[in-house]
């Protein structure tokens, strides 16, 4: 089985810039000339609603991959074409996603792993829904060679990595028993939605305690808060293009320089 490398985007937390950060991501290495596809594992689909992506077929969303006991191979035909650059396709969601919520058969946290099966893309980046487990982030976390945890400078932002730390290391620890693969990499943590010119308190408190906390993981820089992204999610569109999203693209791919292996290869 050959695959590229997958990094997941995951927070355990809602408002966490967890898909601004898939996106980021995906757009930055698309836009460096690799290939890329995007998957939206959310059932709320807002990666999808972004970047405005149809399933290539009726009912050809992720949700088909996680529903079919053999879905070998699949990615490579149900990848759907963006309008945001020719390297980055996209499994899109949908509602129906949720349905896999409740799916208990033996195996079926490995669909999705299954699907990118010989799949030719230098990097697929995967993005999560904010669960605390459960049959999504399973196959999330059997599919990823890395996995990036993504946080605002908040409260709740700080119990969403704490959950996320924690599923990741019971994953491990269930691996480890069933001997199976443990090798799953924890890439960094990304605080996004910065207030990098006047930081809140409470930004800066919070900061200060994943620093404490995580030390090693915390990846730098902070990404800045700038209106331009969420005006450009509304517009469909990639704020990287707009001279106001410069700053938040820029450290984006400050980000993807640290953590997508081809990028770090390129240097």
């Amino acid at each position: 089985m050959s695959i590229p490398q997958v990094i997941a985007c995951y927070s355990e937390t809602g408002g966490a810039t967890k898909t601004t950060t898939a996106v980021s991501l995906a757009m930055t290495a698309a836009s460096r000339g690799h290939t890329v596809v995007l998957i939206d594992l959310d059932p709320r689909g807002a990666a999808t609603k972004w970047l405005d992506v149809s399933p290539v077929g009726d009912g050809l969303h992720v949700g088909a991959i996680l529903a079919d006991p053999d879905p070998l191979g699949w990615a490579s035909e149900m990848r759907a074409p963006t309008n945001w650059s020719p390297n980055l396709t996209m499994i899109p969601a949908d509602r129906a996603v949720s349905r896999r919520e409740r799916d208990i058969e033996e195996g079926h946290e490995w669909r999705l792993k299954a699907a990118l099966d010989d799949l030719r893309a230098d990097l697929v980046v995967l993005d999560c829904p904010n669960r605390q487990g459960g049959p999504l982030i399973a196959n999330a976390l059997v599919a990823a060679t890395d996995m990036l945890i993504a946080t605002q400078p908040t409260e709740d932002g700080l119990d969403g990595v704490d959950g996320a730390t924690d599923t990741i290391e019971r994953f491990r620890t269930s691996q480890a028993r069933r001997g199976a693969p443990t090798d799953l990499h924890i890439a960094g943590i990304v605080v996004g939605a910065f207030h990098d010119t006047i930081t809140p308190r409470d930004e800066a408190r919070a900061l200060t305690e994943l620093h404490a906390a995580y030390g090693p993981l915390l990846l730098d820089p902070p990404i800045p808060w700038r209106v331009i992204v969420r005006e450009a999610r509304t517009a469909h569109a990639w704020y990287g293009n707009y001279p106001k999203g410069e700053i938040v693209a820029t450290a984006y791919s400050q980000i993807a320089q640290q953590t997508i292996t081809v990028m770090k290869e390129s240097t």
